[in-house]
């Protein structure tokens, strides 16, 4: 073990993009059930930040984890605007923006926050201790 871990967050709202894609296949049985409405551009942008995101989780790049974050953003903000006009660039709808919003947001939120260690503090987990408490 390098000591290097997967930053998990990241992982977890990549994979959530690109599991998102299966939206797509969303036309078979009977009836047909649209969750998300996900079409050409927006299908592409979900998966290429899905895939930014899962490599920025698993190598810790940072700087990458927050470019796909505010790459979806912007991508929900450029849906947003175009919502009931002619032009569409996304191909999609309101869900289009819940879900580029949301895992941008996310992205952004698990990479801006900061985080502590429990190596910093390793007496973290004792609610007895205190700040200037001597170790025993």
């Amino acid at each position: 073990m390098t000591g290097r871990h997967i930053d998990l967050p990241v992982l977890a709202l990549g994979g959530a993009a690109l599991l998102s894609s299966v939206f797509t296949f969303s036309s078979g049985g009977p009836a047909q059930v649209e969750f998300v409405h996900i079409r050409g551009t927006g299908l592409v942008l979900l998966l290429i930040c899905g895939v930014a995101a899962v490599i920025a989780g698993i190598l810790r790049l940072r700087w990458l984890a927050i470019a796909s974050g505010a790459a979806l953003l912007a991508g929900a903000l450029v849906q947003l605007l175009q919502a009931d006009q002619s032009i569409n660039w996304l191909a999609g709808d309101g869900s289009t923006v819940a879900l580029l919003g949301g895992l941008g947001i996310g992205l952004l939120a698990v990479t801006l926050t900061p985080r502590t260690s429990s190596a910093e503090h390793p007496g973290s987990s004792d609610q007895k201790r205190t700040a200037n408490a001597k170790p025993d």
